[in-house]
């Protein structure tokens, strides 16, 4: 048995409790700090990393002078739902068990939705749906010769389950759902765990200050936000962590009182309903509005794809939410040498020129004059532990 396996074996056995007492640190101040990206993986995986850096103590926690952000989507990887939904747990347990000055943990679309598209879902309900979407997917695997029955059995899933946005979001995207996942997550929002945002100065490159959030902002949200033209990092996660709060105070009182309540940030961030997916703020994905093949998810209200000329120039971002795969897909024609010759994982950086954009491979300079964000979903489940980059980060700004 591997280290990472005992210790993960270790703390299943330990009573979990969260960790909200944010305020005088004991024991040394963090000298390292770090990013990771959807840790969507087993909590033995994300251990094998942590170790193989060095970042571990003794007792399956992070080493006390450490410090590390997690930049959202802690659910859903291809597996056994009944697996992958425990792993899902352990890992946003595990995290939340650690101070909130030592953990930061940001909220990603894969965690929100569950209490918000999933905010009244059952665990049987929700099996029951992914019984019914894998049949629609082999019906419509046998070609566009089935469409009629495709879209009959499409229309019955919808009947029979209001609120899902598709079938294909139950088995591609949130397979794993529970009801205990949706308490946890609750519970982290209820007591002040989870952001939106974070400021962050690098410990890579030219050291700049930058903002850190699940998906990226583009010139959409900022104008939500009333701040069109604000390119402080610090200032921009103080107004989204604002929203957020918001949202959550709004629902409290059901929560708390034990009754369903979808939590609600339209229109920064838009829940999917029947028959459509969700947008914005945590869906959004770059994506190259001409390549070939390009999606149509470019709804002004709910958008899932964005153009990178929509950042705002000046403001160096740092995000999770799409990993390498989908970047090659959906940056056709943007993609250097350099990234195309990536497999899986890796830090990466998309960042414009003028009216260009370049996605590349590793962390490159950014010019302040320019858009640009750091993609740090390194497709923790894909990749060997060995092999999985952490994001140097030189001071939290707060």
């Amino acid at each position: 048995m591997t280290r990472a396996a005992s210790l993960a074996a270790e703390l299943e056995a330990v009573p979990w409790q969260p960790r909200q007492d944010a305020g005088a640190r004991e024991g040394p101040r963090p000298r390292i700090r770090f990013a990771i990206g959807d840790p969507q993986a087993s909590l033995e995986k994300l251990l094998a990393i942590l170790d193989l850096n060095g970042l571990l103590g003794r007792e399956g926690f992070l080493a006390e002078d450490v410090s590390l952000l997690s930049a959202g989507d802690h659910f859903d990887f291809p597996g056994d739902p009944a697996t992958v939904g425990r792993e899902g747990l352990r890992i946003l347990r595990w995290l939340a068990e650690h101070p909130p000055e030592q953990v930061i943990i940001l909220a990603g679309n894969h965690d929100l939705c569950r209490v918000m598209e999933f905010a009244a879902e059952t665990d049987g309900r929700f099996a029951a749906a992914r019984a019914v979407a894998a049949e629609i997917a082999l019906v419509k695997s046998a070609g566009p010769q089935k469409r009629t029955e495709l879209d009959a059995a499409r229309r019955r899933f919808h009947s029979d389950f209001p609120g899902i946005p598709t079938p294909e979001v139950v088995l591609r995207d949130f397979l794993s759902f529970s009801e205990s996942q949706r308490s946890l997550v609750q519970r982290l929002l209820l007591g002040g765990r989870f952001a939106l945002a974070h400021a962050a100065r690098l410990g890579v490159g030219e050291g700049r200050d930058a903002l850190v959030t699940h998906a990226g902002v583009t010139g959409r949200e900022l104008s939500l936000l009333g701040l069109p033209d604000e390119r402080d990092p610090l200032t921009l996660a103080r107004r989204l962590n604002a929203e957020l709060r918001s949202a959550i105070e709004r629902v409290r009182p059901s929560w708390e009182g034990g009754a369903a309540a979808a939590l609600d940030l339209a229109p920064l961030h838009v829940a999917g309903t029947t028959g459509r997916e969700g947008g914005g703020l945590l869906y959004h994905r770059p994506s190259n509005p001409l390549r070939p093949g390009a999606s149509d998810g470019w709804e002004l209200d709910a958008p899932r794809r964005f153009d990178p000329r929509e950042m705002p120039r000046g403001v160096l971002q740092v995000c999770g939410h799409s990993g390498h795969k989908s970047c090659l897909r959906e940056l056709a024609g943007w993609v250097a040498p350099s990234a195309a010759a990536f497999e899986r994982g890796g830090l990466r950086t998309l960042r414009t020129r003028g009216n260009d954009v370049i996605y590349e491979a590793w962390i490159t300079p950014v010019p302040d004059s320019e858009a640009g964000a750091y993609l740090i979903d390194a497709e923790m489940h894909w990749v060997e532990a060995k092999n999985y980059p952490l994001l140097p980060i030189s001071e939290w700004i707060v």
